[in-house]
């Protein structure tokens, strides 16, 4: 019987010391981890900028897409002229990584404002992207691209 008076205090601390001790070593990633992180804030750093009408974003693509789909830098241009403003949510479906080549599935909504109306779409796009370690550079979109969007809301009204 005078045991019971320390169970209960000793019960106590056996469970309450687990919980203040937790795992004292740091979290060290993975280099496949640090990549898709880079990956990852990437493509939110290129609709954080396109958002706000930033032309910068026109660096996250490389030269050679650049002059080749010379349509995507106009695109851009024209939507920062055009809307006021742009909002939209993307999500990352997949992430492929061929050595220094990634292909990045995602699918996105977003509505653009101008003077007059309130446009809505969504679709899906491939971002090709070639990532060297430092440097993130888009090298090809595959499908709908959000960039440039006024042209097809341009086509599509009467």
């Amino acid at each position: 019987m005078k045991f019971t008076g320390l169970i209960i205090p000793s019960l106590i601390i056996f469970l309450i010391l687990p919980s203040i001790t937790g795992c004292g070593g740091k979290v060290i990633l993975t280099e496949e981890a640090v990549r898709t992180r880079k990956i990852y804030d990437f493509v939110y750093e290129l609709k954080d900028l396109y958002e706000q009408h930033d032309e910068q974003i026109l660096s996250k693509f490389s030269q050679e897409y650049i002059k080749d789909a010379s349509w995507i830098r106009e695109g851009v241009l024209e939507d920062f002229k055009r809307f006021k403003t742009i909002s939209m949510s993307i999500f990352i479906d997949r992430i492929e990584t061929f050595k220094e080549n990634v292909h990045i599935s995602i699918h996105w909504n977003g509505t653009w404002k101008d003077d007059k109306k309130t446009y809505i779409e969504g679709g899906s796009v491939v971002l090709l992207i070639s990532n060297d370690g430092d440097t993130i550079q888009i090298t090809g979109l595959k499908g709908d691209s959000p960039f440039g969007i006024s042209k097809k809301f341009n086509s599509s009204e009467p």
